[in-house]
């Protein structure tokens, strides 16, 4: 029986990192395979028999997973309640659509989420998921980067939003 892949970060053998979203059922043969992104270059959508996926692979004389589940607590979620002022909503959209190719090339990016409010046409909360806090706090905020979306979207704000960070339940 092959084991169940649990959604969250992994680290192929070889280094690189993958975040986990599904397994899925083929739908004529049956076939398990997980469905993963690439957190490398053009962050690519995979699928891959949960059979390979889960089995190991010889290292210089040593079995070893080709994929490894990521500890608990490794990777986290970003989330700012957005208020828009002055009836800016479509200019502050077509303004993020600029700023999420920023923060989506931005090393430790997972994946971001901008919902608008349904009660408040004004209100958008934005989620965005960094393999560690690290990646955000230090590495986006403190890129040249951050100063290019700050200046693409803080001007929007009223009242400027707290950002607070969970762990995702990975």
């Amino acid at each position: 029986m092959e084991s169940i892949v649990k959604p969250g970060l992994y680290k192929h053998y070889k280094g690189p990192l993958y975040q986990v979203t599904d397994v899925a059922t083929h739908s004529e043969s049956e076939e398990r395979h997980v469905v993963y992104r690439a957190l490398y270059g053009e962050k690519g959508l995979w699928i891959r028999p949960l059979s390979m996926f889960t089995e190991t692979v010889n290292v210089d004389g040593q079995e070893i997973p080709r994929f490894k589940r990521l500890e608990d607590q490794t990777a986290v979620r970003k989330i700012a309640l957005l208020e828009i002022s002055g009836g800016r909503s479509q200019e502050f959209e077509a303004a993020f659509s600029k700023a999420e190719n920023i923060i989506s090339s931005m090393p430790g990016y997972v994946t971001h989420r901008l919902d608008r409010c349904v009660e408040q046409e004004n209100k958008y909360l934005l989620s965005v998921d960094w393999v560690t806090l690290e990646d955000h706090e230090k590495g986006f905020r403190g890129s040249e980067a951050y100063l290019e979306w700050k200046s693409l979207l803080h001007q929007f704000y009223d009242p400027f939003p707290v950002v607070e960070h969970y762990w995702l339940n990975v």
